[in-house]
């Protein structure tokens, strides 16, 4: 398990150095395809979202490496570019919280698994019938997204 995570944490430490298809690693490989995506972001929020007064969101692909791509970014097919949340055609209505196509409710739908908020919902379900500590959810002021600044 220890050799898994290490690849794991290699894999992910060594990515950003991924930056095309077939790009050249050393000279006795060629990579058939590659991937690359920030390790660390943090979520800005578009021009006609609703403002708040919470803390940007901080997001890390690196604690979430044991979910696929697509259970967040549930509409890539695995083959092209992936999209950002709120590109024509998806979570791109901004100015509603209620509309299951707002960027409010990419993040923050309770009953869907690719939302930031249902899933940590179902698995903080999880680990209460575990025994285990949940994962602090509320108050958005300060919780594991919305992380007041010190």
């Amino acid at each position: 398990m220890y050799l898994a995570l290490l690849g794991m944490a290699l894999s992910l430490a060594l990515a950003p150095m991924a930056f095309s298809e077939n790009a050249g690693f050393s000279k006795f490989v060629e990579a058939k395809s590659t991937i690359c995506f920030p390790l660390e972001l943090t979520f800005k929020r578009p021009s006609g979202v609703v403002a708040t007064k919470l803390p940007a969101v901080t997001f890390s692909h690196g604690q979430h490496a044991t979910l696929a791509c697509a259970d967040c970014h549930h509409m890539w097919d695995g083959k092209g570019p992936v999209e950002s949340c709120n590109s024509d055609g998806c979570h791109d209505v901004m100015d509603s919280r209620q509309d299951t196509m707002s960027y409010f409710k990419a993040y923050h739908s309770k009953d869907a698994a690719y939302s930031c908020l249902g899933c940590h919902m179902k698995m903080n379900q999880e680990r209460k019938e575990h025994g285990k500590e949940v994962l602090k959810l509320s108050p958005c002021s300060n919780n594991i997204c919305h992380v007041a600044q010190k």
